[in-house]
């Protein structure tokens, strides 16, 4: 458990640093989306823990070799791609913050 708070500790730093590459002519995110992060059901290969994961390695590590090792998933991958590009990485953060404490 100490170790999946490392991470997400490690993942909420990257997360702030990814989110603020993000060029500012975005579109604000929405509540709904917002909403849809943190309450809906996820794919069967996506978890928020994996998205986080996968945002920090994309900026960090081989993300070719985390997917072949099954560190995480292509669907987490792209879902963090999407995240980053959204401005909405930190809403991955707090779901998956919030599934360590269920």
């Amino acid at each position: 458990m100490k170790s999946f708070l490392a991470v997400l500790s490690l993942a909420a730093i990257c997360a702030a640093g990814l989110t603020a590459c993000v060029p500012e002519a975005k579109p604000a995110v929405t509540p709904s989306a917002t909403s849809d992060i943190l309450t809906k059901k996820l794919p069967s290969d996506v978890s928020a823990k994996g998205v986080i994961l996968a945002a920090v390695l994309l900026s960090t590590a081989d993300i070719g070799s985390a997917v072949e090792s099954g560190l995480v998933t292509p669907a987490e991958v792209a879902t963090a791609k999407q995240a980053i590009s959204d401005g909405t990485l930190d809403f991955w953060r707090q779901r998956a913050e919030s599934e360590a404490h269920r």
